[in-house]
């Protein structure tokens, strides 16, 4: 049984009909419960299930090097898991990106600074991401912290960066925990933070084909 603890209005806890009180982060919330279906495995169910699952599985990698600086001081009403989650599930189709171009790794208030230059070579596992000094710019400041992300979507790997390097660094470096190989289809993946947090950047983005040297 629920208990309606502020009026008809208010929260409650527990069952009431087909709703269910409970609170996150000290925020009433009321769930309805889920309706008897049908068919659950229809393909549109289908496709959305393997969506979410992909990128529940990717979020659950990147969740403490990426997921957790970039989004969860920003998100509204939810986790920064969630919000990440939400921002690109519809991309994921397949394991990775299924439009590389439109996957968000940040998004804020400071502008984007694009990818300058990515030097990946066959038979070694290191991506150098480079971009060129655009401090002072806005929002942007030499020390902000630079993120990276790189999907090989011929491997179905990602890569993440050794460290956190600053803006004025001007080159951080990702890596895969098996060599790449020549033609290997990379797509790259550049945001900031100020280093105290209070801010981060949009996404910069660069693809990349592995050569033999």
């Amino acid at each position: 049984m629920g208990v309606i603890k502020q009026g008809i209005l208010g929260g409650f806890s527990g069952k009431v009909g087909g709703l269910v009180g409970t609170s996150w982060k000290g925020i009433a919330v009321v769930k309805t419960l889920p309706q008897s279906v049908a068919n659950p495995k229809t393909a549109g169910q289908v496709n959305q299930r393997a969506k979410f699952s992909n990128v529940v599985l990717l979020a659950t990698v990147i969740l403490s090097m990426i997921i957790k600086p970039l989004w969860d001081r920003f998100a509204q009403r939810m986790s920064g898991y969630n919000a990440f989650c939400s921002a690109n599930v519809a991309l994921f189709t397949n394991t990775y990106p299924s439009v590389p171009a439109n996957f968000v790794l940040s998004s804020g208030k400071m502008a984007s600074t694009a990818i300058n230059a990515v030097t990946a070579v066959n038979g070694t596992k290191g991506v150098v991401i480079s971009w060129l000094n655009d401090a002072d710019e806005g929002y942007k400041l030499g020390t902000d912290e630079a993120y990276v992300l790189v999907f090989n979507h011929t491997q179905e790997t990602i890569a993440l960066m050794d460290g956190v390097g600053s803006r004025e660094s001007l080159t951080i470096t990702a890596y895969f925990a098996d060599n790449m190989a020549t033609s290997d289809i990379l797509s790259c993946y550049l945001a900031f933070r100020r280093s105290d947090g209070t801010i981060v950047s949009m996404t910069g983005y660069k693809n990349k084909v592995v050569t033999s040297s």
